[in-house]
């Protein structure tokens, strides 16, 4: 039987993982819907309103137009699939790709980008051409797609 120790310590991972991909999300999300507000002719007043957060925080972003990344430290890929069912609501992808890899060595933790593909504008068709990055990935060349 675990110690109360060992029970309190693991729920406490589990809460740190959450709130790290939680915060991820929510920065992603929020540099998203500043662009989307700005792109539907929406005002920096209007936006910071509809959004609930300062005026200052939506001028930062409208004018760079990047965002304060926030890396999923704590994160893993469980914790990350189940945070972007539960936020987009994409559950009907059976392993929807995580664009993180996580890695523990000699006491440290390093969060690392996993490439999403590459895409060729122009060619010869004058079209896209989407090379997939890897198992998970859905798109018009990934293998089996029509």
């Amino acid at each position: 039987m675990p110690t109360p120790f060992a029970t309190t310590a693991t729920a406490f991972e589990q809460a740190r993982a959450r709130a790290s991909v939680a915060n991820h999300f929510e920065a992603t999300l929020l540099h998203t819907a500043i662009f989307d507000a700005r792109e539907a002719g929406m005002s920096v007043r209007e936006t910071a309103r509809a959004l609930r957060v300062p005026k200052s925080t939506v001028s930062r972003r409208w004018r760079s137009g990047r965002t304060d990344f926030a890396a999923p430290i704590w994160g893993n890929p469980d914790e990350y699939r189940a945070a972007r069912a539960a936020i987009l609501g994409d559950a009907q992808q059976d392993e929807p790709l995580v664009p993180f890899e996580w890695e523990d060595r000699d006491g440290e933790r390093s969060v690392h980008f996993v490439g999403m593909g590459v895409a060729r504008l122009g060619g010869k068709q004058g079209g896209v051409d989407v090379e997939p990055a890897g198992p998970g990935w859905e798109g018009p060349t990934a293998p089996g797609a029509a």
